[in-house]
């Protein structure tokens, strides 16, 4: 076993052009007719089966990836607001405070993580203060906006990790390539065509359901604002954020184990994969038995894992230390 560099490493990742490009199609296209004519029936299927075993696999992975370059001390500070900001939507989740007054704790908390990264970057300082700005500003303005704009920026994380991981030919062939599932796919969806043209052909079902989740205008809020629900393109709007985020549950399960460093890899593979399919299996027993109960518990869940990458992406942007070389 030879000691190899990340550089290195490069090469293995990026190898299987072919079956990548074959595999990526295979799942893109049945994926994208999915979330166009079923809309409703893809986001709670793809939640309740695949979103628990996500954050578990993107959680392990950010541990794995970055925790050992982290300054001591500087993963414990985050810890602080993440908490705050879980406990503000369990607050709101159980009745205990407002909805409006936990989104803008959520958004304050996001804000002091911005800020704590900024204050530890080598570099690009400005452009984590500008987060922080933003997501002050968007606490007091704008919130509910403001969090559906992070929930849509938070399918596109993937990215952001393949760039910190990747380097020169590698990193540029690699974000090319998921351009078209994260950018491009979703910005056709969005206008509307491929619903036409499945609808034509009488192929379209968009209130279709298999769990007690209500209506697909109750569901639309996930992603698009509630004053524009009953607009024209508020469902190809929510069908491009959906088609967004089985992409983003295939990213970090399946790309981003083979980004892991040495025994996180094999980890990867020997344990979290068995945890994951085990947690999905679970989830959805709990989705199908009380889908209410099931979405908040997994809503907290979701929340710990997005807003951990706030400061992770951000140091990663401001210089994080290099990986250390690795076993291969």
């Amino acid at each position: 076993m030879s000691v190899v560099t990340v550089a290195e490493r490069q090469v293995d990742v990026a190898n299987p052009t072919a079956g990548m490009v074959l595999t990526a199609a295979a799942l893109a296209l049945p994926a994208l007719a999915a979330t166009v004519a079923l809309p409703l029936a893809t986001y709670t299927i793809s939640l309740a089966g695949f979103g628990l075993a996500h954050v578990l696999s993107e959680m392990h992975y950010v541990r794995g990836r970055f925790a050992g370059r982290l300054s001591s001390g500087l993963a414990e500070r985050f810890g602080l607001p993440i908490a705050v900001a879980a406990l503000a939507r369990a607050a709101a989740t159980w009745g205990v405070l407002p909805p409006t007054v936990a989104v803008a704790i959520e958004l304050v908390a996001a804000a002091v993580l911005a800020i704590g990264a900024t204050m530890a970057m080598r570099r690009r300082r400005a452009a984590g203060a500008m987060v922080g700005v933003v997501l002050v500003s968007g606490a007091v303005m704008a919130p509910y906006h403001l969090l559906l704009v992070l929930a849509l920026l938070h399918n596109l994380t993937p990215l952001g990790f393949v760039a910190e991981a990747l380097k020169g030919s590698a990193r540029r062939w690699m974000l090319g390539l998921l351009t078209i599932p994260f950018i491009v796919l979703p910005l056709l969806i969005a206008t509307g065509l491929p619903y036409a043209a499945l609808d034509a052909a009488g192929l379209t079902n968009p209130e279709l359901r298999v769990f007690a989740s209500g209506p697909l205008a109750l569901n639309l809020g996930a992603y698009v604002p509630r004053e524009f629900a009953d607009a024209g393109w508020a469902r190809h709007a929510f069908s491009a954020a959906v088609f967004a985020q089985l992409a983003h549950y295939a990213a970090v399960m399946l790309l981003l184990p083979r980004l892991a460093r040495g025994a996180a890899r094999g980890a990867a593979r020997r344990r979290i994969a068995p945890v994951g399919i085990a947690a999905g299996a679970v989830l959805a027993l709990v989705f199908a038995l009380d889908y209410d109960l099931a979405r908040r518990f997994y809503s907290l869940a979701a929340l710990v894992h997005a807003w951990v990458e706030i400061p992770i992406l951000l140091l990663a942007l401001g210089g994080l230390p290099s990986a250390q070389p690795v076993r291969a």
